[in-house]
């Protein structure tokens, strides 16, 4: 496989190829020429058996769309950080532990899948990716988010699930057009209140958590119900006695003028499975 595929990547530059899907064909190592191929925009490897990939495909830098679904890989070049026209970047179900640095280079990335990795520690570069619209890292050893995701404006879709996370950072709530958060299968008791701040919001997934008594009572009354509680003074409170949290004056006032918006929002506590 290896001589062959090094002929088919030089025949790939050759014939200025745009596309490669190498799906499914049981590759262990990818040839350093694949560099060569600098008119590749899509490049899919999902379900091989790769546990590195080559400094050279930092070369690649008309990629938008990169698929590494299914492989071995327990680190990444810091050299994928060259590709700043990626779109696209699929890292899940690997053995990644960590995200190499510079990862926030990415100018145009929308959508980011590093669910079922051994991932302990989101780094807070990644409040640099502006474009990032969904982030899917369910199924990783996280304890906690960095707020810096929060800057993040067009963040519309985080899943969370299945991790170790004690608490959500406030700062969430500064995310205009946060759709959906998904943080199933926790260790999240409380729901800081200023998550309901966005007019956006259509589902807070807190299920299999072991959340306060009031938030779980509520949530049992309904979507309604539950978004009326979390912000109302009551639960704020609440949240700020038991949790010993000081109130951020700033996002506060942000709620405040949400307030007076009319919003449609459906808020669940049932689980939900992300996607690949």
């Amino acid at each position: 496989m290896g001589a062959n595929l090094t002929k088919g990547l030089e025949k790939a530059k050759e014939d200025k190829i745009t596309d490669l899907d190498l799906t499914d064909r049981g590759i262990g190592e990818l040839p350093s020429n694949i560099g060569n191929v600098e008119t590749l925009k899509k490049l899919n490897l999902s379900r091989n058996k790769l546990k590195t990939l080559p400094a050279t495909i930092g070369n690649l830098r008309s990629l938008t769309i990169l698929n590494l679904f299914s492989n071995q890989l327990k680190e990444l070049p810091h050299e994928i950080t060259l590709l700043t026209n990626l779109d696209s970047l699929n890292l899940s179900v690997n053995k990644l532990r960590a995200l190499p640095r510079g990862f926030g280079s990415f100018n145009h990335l929308y959508f980011l899948d590093i669910s079922y990795n051994r991932i302990d520690e989101i780094t807070p570069q990644i409040g640099l990716i502006s474009t990032l619209r969904e982030l899917h890292a369910s199924f990783n050893h996280l304890t906690v988010l960095p707020a810096e995701l929060s800057k993040c404006l067009e963040l519309e879709v985080m899943n969370f699930s299945n991790n170790n996370i004690v608490e959500i950072p406030p700062d969430f709530g500064k995310m205009p057009k946060l759709k959906v958060i998904n943080v199933t299968n926790n260790k999240v008791v409380f729901v800081p209140p200023e998550l309901a701040n966005g007019d956006k919001i259509e589902r807070i997934d807190f299920s299999k958590n072991p959340v306060h008594k009031l938030l779980d009572e509520n949530a049992r009354r309904g979507a309604d119900q539950l978004i009326k509680f979390i912000k109302s003074d009551e639960y704020s409170a609440l949240y700020y006695t038991e949790s010993g949290k000081s109130r951020n004056t700033n996002i506060d006032s942000q709620n405040n003028n949400n307030n007076n918006s009319t919003t449609t929002t459906t808020t669940t506590t049932s689980a939900t499975t992300a996607t690949n």
